[in-house]
């Protein structure tokens, strides 16, 4: 069977540093992006852990009134839909295409796997000029279950039709690797700047994009020969 490849998208494939202005402008520091960011994701743990579904972009919205609390700062009413709006819309990397052409050449099929919701997910894909390289794009939003939890994973192998033995997660987020990793996935960490492994729980391969790209299909090719 080909290998499969989950692709994180956002921090992964897309940069969100094009999100810094909108977080200077409303509270005179681009680096409030990151805090809310990370807010985002803490609130997605939270609500996973306690079996509490809230879909990716209501806990985005409910982060940046956290990030208001947390700085003592009022929120802009313009904000959430000025944030919404460029979500969809976030650049890639400098090295996300080659990094896939890479492991689509290396017969790789290629899914994006998000916590995104789904109109999100494809309008990044179509703004970012991926559909020729992806070979579908999934939200876990249906299943009601975001990563790092695994079902969220399991979910995603029972739409595209694949095993867990037979595929990868490719992402720059520790907590996307160990999820991966409980659902019986093989793992790839791309280093992102301001990003780290789980070190209870590093990843099969790691290293740059382009780097792990080869490395993937290096590995994925020595499974398939055992």
């Amino acid at each position: 069977m080909p290998t499969t490849v989950f692709l994180d998208m956002n921090e992964t494939l897309l940069n969100l540093s094009a999100l810094d202005p909108l977080f200077a402008s409303a509270f005179g520091d681009a680096g409030a992006r990151k805090q809310w960011f990370g807010l985002l994701l803490q609130l997605a743990l939270t609500h996973t852990v306690l079996g509490d579904y809230r879909d990716f972009s209501t806990l985005g919205r409910e982060a940046l009134h956290a990030l208001g609390e947390a700085r003592a700062q009022p929120v802009p009413d313009d904000l959430p839909q000025q944030v919404a709006a460029t979500m969809q819309a976030l650049p890639l990397h400098p090295d996300t295409l080659q990094g896939l052409s890479i492991l689509k050449a290396g017969g790789a099929r290629l899914y994006a796997l998000t916590n995104n919701r789904q109109e999100v997910l494809d309008a990044q894909v179509a703004s970012a000029g991926l559909g020729d390289l992806l070979d579908g794009a999934v939200s876990v939003d249906p299943g009601r279950v975001l990563k790092p939890g695994r079902g969220a994973y399991e979910y995603g192998l029972n739409v595209v039709g694949a095993a867990a033995a037979d595929t990868w997660l490719l992402a720059a987020h520790g907590w996307d690797i160990s999820g991966a990793r409980s659902a019986g996935l093989r793992t790839a960490f791309v280093e992102r700047p301001g990003q780290a492994q789980n070190p209870l729980c590093r990843a099969d391969v790691a290293g740059p994009l382009l780097v792990v790209a080869q490395a993937l299909l290096q590995s994925a090719g020595r499974l398939h020969d055992a």
